[in-house]
């Protein structure tokens, strides 16, 4: 009979309002708060490791951005290309093939 009247305090509440639960009030209370808390830490670290992702495929597409424009660059100012550019636009300018020299002064 014994385990019959536990069952039935757990289903009525009794066993919530017997005075050594109430003393753990404060415990309990105090371990939902930690578990509120635990997984609101949870949400802001997914949060921001969502963010940290995103930020870093960001910086990576910047990268290669400026990796293909730099090269672009470095392509279209080579003297040859330059040269070329200027025979298509009609230009009279010739490459200089003599090297520079230098003047010195004795």
């Amino acid at each position: 009979m014994a385990a019959t009247h536990d069952i039935q305090s757990w289903l009525n509440g009794d066993v919530l309002r017997s005075k050594a639960i109430r003393e753990q009030y404060p415990l309990i209370g105090l371990i939902v708060v930690l578990v509120f808390v635990y997984i609101f830490m949870g949400y802001q670290a997914g949060r921001q490791q969502h963010r940290f992702t995103d930020t870093k495929k960001e910086m990576l597409d910047a990268k290669f951005r400026y990796m293909t424009i730099s090269a672009q660059l470095t392509n279209t100012t080579r003297q040859s290309q330059v040269a070329a550019a200027l025979r298509e636009q009609g230009s009279t300018l010739q490459e200089n093939r003599i090297p520079p020299t230098k003047i010195t002064h004795d």
